[in-house]
């Protein structure tokens, strides 16, 4: 049984776009730091409408940041795209991996968003993948 667990989401963010830049910067500082003393890696998307995220650790680790996001008001509607047990870490060089926002981004997320009621696979392999290539 691995210790290295994975938690992925998609959710809707209620930031006010005017102050959206400042935000999300200090979420990205104190995250990298926190994530850095718990042994925990990922990278995390802003599309301007939605976040992504998936981060990967210690499986006491992950269940304190989840537990941390999901209280977190400045986001809400949170979907679990996948939440487990991992063989290897997919951003073992990254705190958390974060690029800012694009338009390509967004409608990505829409799209696998969308996607996931029919397409539950399909669906978390492409934010998986979309995540992935943020962080080359």
């Amino acid at each position: 049984m691995s210790d290295l667990t994975c938690w992925m989401y998609i959710s809707t963010a209620t930031i006010p776009r005017a102050h959206a830049a400042q935000v999300i910067d200090a979420i990205v500082a104190i995250s990298r730091g926190r994530n850095a003393a718990l042994e925990v890696t990922g990278a995390l998307i802003f599309s301007g409408d939605m976040f992504a995220q998936i981060i990967e650790g210690p499986a006491e680790a992950i269940a304190e940041l989840r537990a941390s996001i999901t209280r977190d008001v400045r986001h809400r509607e949170i979907l679990t795209m996948a939440d487990g047990e991992q063989n290897r870490r997919q951003f073992a060089d990254w705190s958390l991996a974060y690029s800012g926002t694009a338009l390509f981004v967004a409608r990505e997320l829409d799209r696998i968003r969308a996607a996931r009621a029919s397409e539950p696979y399909n669906s978390d392999r492409d934010l998986r993948r979309l995540l992935g290539e943020l962080a080359l």
